[in-house]
């Protein structure tokens, strides 16, 4: 503790004007001037300063005009000069006590108030009399009222600027819970503990009528006692009319989509779903719920995937929409062809903020197209086969005939008579292979039961002196309905080119692109040379379509043939199914 002494009061007033005291200790009798005048003038410049009469003077006036300028204690010179001081120092303990605690409320009670004027939303409180105690910057400029003009002010002063009447508001619910005044002035009052929050579209603001949206809650003391209330008070009508607009527009919006047999949805760039319109929901086998919000993904045939990546990284800014085809695995198992309008949705950063995308299935136009182009392949084919093929053999019948004619009694006679019967026996193949490649492509591809499939071709020959391994699980196949020929020419093949198989095996490879469907004897197998040839049109030595057509049939959807075998120790025929053309069967219990 630090004491400082002065010899006179103007002394004092001096060292009061330097330095900053917690108390004062004055006597009474000074020269010049007294303790009571010492004491006015501090109250004067330093009102929050505790000031203490030590006086050996009794007078009782004294002590009373001490006590009313503001003196903290008057204490009377006398007795036993350690119990004397003592209580001096019990009193400067308590003013300065005193001092601090009302210091400390004054800060916090500023603290409050500053905190209360520059909330962003009008505030205002009362007291439990309903007198206005604090009266913010916002509600000044909402209301047009000043503080100055409104603070102390009671009996629902602060209802007038926004009803043009003194009555109830939701701040004074707080004291008094009336259903009546929440139900006639309030369309929805919430209660949360001990808040309140209600809107309202009665009140008008200069003039105008406005939507008010509010939250009042008690003011405690520090025994926990309410000594008032605060309210809040935003004005929400804008923000209304534009949810109103919104939920509008979002209704005609939902209207039209939702009646749009087109799919639609709309997704974020980390892939999650925030739209999904019914077609969308239908074509996927999902609900709304298991897509909307989740991290829903087509299953898209891993060859197409880059061709999808690099079209979404194609959308920019000067760009934000583009156009595409791709195939999609539906949960079938069914292979599809979806177009695809897409849209990037950019921020003000320039980032994108969604995307909006816009499809159909196009799978009878892909398919018609490509039963065109088809078609249009087995036409040419089949007129280069007709205009070249049967054109040479008939013009080598017509040259035998003509020159049996001429050799009638010729011993020639027999080899132009086996030359004539073989050209008879090439035209009839040729026009046999018209009729078989002509239905290839007629009809769409369906999923087929491959150990049905395998079993009718390979029962079609008589197989007693071979041993067949098959083991192919139970698996379908989405191909053309021709698939019965493509294994039945490679038995016929195996058959009339092996050699003289004794052993036929037939299995399946699992891969992370598809399934590879080897087809293998224990025959001559085929040179390195012939491995591609023999897949011609004309190559070999019978008819030469069989492997060909096998090809054709398969191609159509996607699959693919090919033959790896070693020379010498039998031909490996291995076919390739990628994901979509192929599934898991799902057999009844009593199958």
């Amino acid at each position: 503790m630090a004491i400082s002494t002065a010899l006179s009061a103007s002394e004092a007033l001096e060292i009061l004007k330097a330095r900053e005291f917690d108390v004062i200790v004055s006597d009474y009798e000074m020269p010049q001037m007294n303790g009571i005048d010492l004491l006015r003038a501090t109250k004067a410049a330093y009102p929050h300063i505790p000031f203490i009469i030590f006086t050996g003077r009794g007078r009782e006036h004294v002590a009373i005009e001490a006590l009313n300028l503001g003196a903290a204690f008057y204490l009377q010179k006398g007795g036993h000069p350690r119990s004397q001081f003592a209580e001096l120092r019990n009193m400067i303990e308590q003013a300065v006590s005193r001092k601090r605690a009302e210091l400390a409320l004054r800060r916090s009670e500023q603290r409050l108030s500053d905190i209360i004027n520059f909330l962003p939303d009008a505030t205002f409180a009362i007291d439990r009399e309903g007198r206005v105690i604090a009266w913010n910057y916002s509600i000044e400029e909402m209301t047009g009222v000043p503080a100055r003009d409104i603070l102390g002010k009671g009996n629902y002063e602060y209802s007038i600027p926004f009803y043009g009447e003194r009555r109830p508001i939701l701040i004074d619910l707080i004291f008094e819970s009336s259903d009546e005044i929440a139900k006639r002035y309030y369309g929805v009052v919430h209660k949360k503990g001990d808040l309140l929050i209600g809107e309202t579209d009665l009140p008008r603001l200069a003039g105008q009528k406005v939507i008010l949206w509010g939250k009042a809650s008690p003011l405690y003391d520090h025994d926990g006692n309410i000594i008032g209330a605060i309210e809040s008070i935003r004005d929400v009508t804008e923000r209304r009319r534009m949810e109103e607009a919104l939920r509008e527009s979002e209704a005609r919006y939902k209207g039209i989509v939702e009646s749009q047999e087109d799919l639609i949805a709309r997704f974020l760039p980390d892939g999650t779903y925030i739209f999904a319109n019914p077609a969308f929901c239908r074509y996927y086998e999902r609900s709304y719920d298991e897509i909307v919000g989740s991290r829903f993904r087509a299953r898209i045939p891993p060859d197409e995937l880059p061709l999808v990546r690099k079209h979404f990284n194609s959308l920019t800014r000067e760009n934000p929409t583009g156009y595409i085809q791709h195939r999609v695995i539906l949960p079938g198992g069914e292979v599809r062809w979806q177009s695809w309008t897409d849209q990037a949705i950019f921020d003000e950063k320039g980032e994108i903020r969604e995307y909006q995308s816009v499809g159909r299935d196009i799978t009878d136009m892909v398919q018609a197209e490509e039963s065109l182009q088809m078609a249009n392949r087995k036409l040419s084919l089949l007129s280069r086969i007709t205009r070249h093929d049967i054109l040479n053999q008939v013009t080598a019948l017509l040259l035998y005939l003509d020159m049996a004619k001429e050799n009638a009694d010729s011993p020639l006679m027999a080899d132009l008579l086996g030359k004539m019967e073989r050209v008879g026996h090439n035209i009839e193949r040729q026009v046999a292979f018209t009729k078989e490649y002509e239905d290839i492509g007629v009809h769409a591809p369906v999923w087929q039961d491959i150990k049905k499939v395998l079993h009718d071709a390979i029962h079609a020959f008589d197989l007693s002196l071979v041993r067949i391994e098959c083991d192919v699980r139970d698996l379908e196949v989405y191909a053309d309905p021709l698939l019965e020929r493509v294994f039945y020419n490679l038995v016929d093949n195996a058959l009339k080119h092996g050699g003289g198989i004794s052993a036929l095996a037939i299995g399946i490879t699992m891969s992370s692109y598809g399934i590879i469907l080897s087809f293998e004897d224990d025959g001559i197998g085929i040179p390195y040379d012939e491995k591609e040839k023999i897949f011609e049109k004309g190559y070999g030595k019978s008819s030469g379509f069989g492997l060909f057509l096998a090809r054709e049939i398969l191609d159509i959807t996607g699959i693919s043939i090919i033959e790896t075998g070693e020379p010498g120790m039998g031909a490996k025929f291995e076919i390739f199914l990628p994901k979509g053309t192929f599934r898991v069967m799902k057999r009844n219990d009593n199958d």
